[in-house]
């Protein structure tokens, strides 16, 4: 089981106090965090606070700084000013990496440089009239910011490198296709991987996945900017195939890091597919969806069979999670390529938006049933209650779309709570039954 940060430091507050208390040894107490990645001395706690009190400050410096100096800006001669924004970011830098060399830290000032650096770059362009496109400044300010990043392997400066670059991206996005945001990219994964940051690769893959739903969007507009569609839809039924796929995969790493991202990676993408079975559940959603594609022609079609091809197959090969969510991301790349070709076909479309309704519902019940058996079989309570949640939430939505009253609802709101408390009950005694069986297989093992 994978702890989040919040909970990790609880649990390590609970064992030393046990540890204090003489309830178990040191020893057993580090056995116990090392399922979670972490230990009894760690010190992680109060070096992040302090971490984060500290760049907060210098923020707040920072900020000082420059109202005072914009409160005096147009009585300062061009000169000076464009030599005292150099001057100032180049000693914030170099302050960070002279702290860097001699104790291994200094990327709060290394993070105030960067922001120095993109301020100068505004700056300086607004005081000589250079450029009109303004994403330029926050392209180059993010290029500026990469390389210092990489060196000393900072995630904030990864951070603050992806914020301005998602920025340029969504700015530039506008324009032309942002190709070089995978640049960026790359460089921010490289520091997750070689600083162990789950949550900076989280932030990658956030990114990475507005990027490519970008690029689509610009296949979509034929040069003429982007323009987003059904087939926007596809592409990310298909990419959270993959991001499945990853997190069954990082579950198996010895890296914590990994676990921990996995684990997360794998929640989100359990949330974002029964989101898109919901939406898809109801008619018009559906009858919207299947107008706007273009057949097998669509290039949101085969972007996410891409997706969901290279997902099943590193399923299939790596026998990743269980038997049956993994049925279910095989069956995706199929069940797209049907869409698209009922989609295409003008004549279809009446009929085919209610197959492909009665599809979405019974593949939502499908995958109720899958969280149901997996929360039993695994003993996770967010896919047991997510099974349990989310037919119920079909029920009501289908009552609703056919008969839907305020005494109906109220009812159905009544069965939902009954059906709700005997889970609850189900799974208290399922969990009962197998803690008394390990107990007694214990006991049979000592005697």
């Amino acid at each position: 089981m994978q702890l989040l940060g919040l909970l990790r430091r609880e649990l390590r507050s609970e064992c030393r106090q046990w540890v204090a208390d003489g309830d178990i040894s040191e020893e057993q107490g580090n056995r116990i965090l090392a399922r979670y990645g972490t230990r009894l001395d760690d010190d992680a706690d109060s070096s992040l606070a302090y971490k984060v009190l500290v760049t907060v400050a210098m923020l707040f410096v920072g900020l000082a700084i420059l109202l005072l100096v914009s409160a005096n800006w147009e009585e300062i001669p061009r000169a000076v000013r464009m030599l005292g924004l150099i001057a100032t970011t180049i000693t914030l830098n170099l302050i960070g990496i002279r702290g860097y060399l001699k104790q291994g830290e200094g990327s709060g000032w290394l993070f105030l440089g960067g922001i120095s650096y993109g301020a100068s770059i505004m700056l300086i362009a607004q005081i000589y009239h250079l450029g009109e496109h303004f994403p330029d400044g926050l392209f180059y300010w993010a290029l500026g910011v990469a390389p210092m990043a990489w060196l000393v392997r900072s995630r904030l400066l990864a951070l603050l490198m992806l914020a301005v670059a998602f920025l340029w991206m969504g700015a530039q996005g506008q324009y032309t296709p942002p190709w070089a945001m995978v640049l960026f990219l790359g460089v921010a994964g490289a520091i997750a991987l070689r600083a162990h940051s789950g949550g900076l690769l989280l932030v990658v893959i956030a990114v990475l996945v507005s990027w490519l739903n970008l690029l689509l969007g610009w296949v979509y507009g034929d040069g003429w900017g982007p323009d987003f569609e059904a087939g926007h839809l596809s592409l990310n039924m298909g990419l959270l195939a993959l991001l499945y796929a990853f997190s069954h995969q990082a579950a198996q790493s010895e890296a914590h890091y990994l676990r921990r991202s996995g684990s997360l990676v794998g929640l989100w993408s359990l949330r974002g597919y029964l989101l898109l079975l919901l939406m898809f559940s109801f008619r018009e959603f559906s009858e919207g969806y299947l107008h706007e594609l273009v057949g097998l022609a669509d290039p949101g079609l085969w972007a996410a069979l891409l997706a969901a091809l290279l997902a099943s197959v590193w399923v299939v090969v790596r026998r990743l999670g269980s038997s049956g969510p993994r049925l279910l991301v095989m069956l995706l790349p199929f069940l797209l390529l049907g869409i698209h070709a009922f989609g295409g076909t003008e004549m279809a479309r009446g009929d085919a938006a209610w197959l492909f309704v009665v599809a979405m519902n019974l593949l939502a019940l499908l995958s109720a049933i899958v969280l149901i058996q997996e929360g039993l079989k695994r003993g996770l309570t967010q896919y047991f209650y997510s099974g349990i949640v989310l037919i119920l939430l079909l029920a009501l939505m289908r009552y609703l779309d056919l008969f839907g009253d305020y005494l109906g609802a109220a009812a159905m709101f009544l069965v939902a709570a009954a059906v709700l408390y005997g889970a609850a009950r189900f799974w208290r005694r399922q969990q009962n039954q197998e803690a008394a069986g390990k107990a007694s297989a214990a006991g049979e093992g000592q005697s």
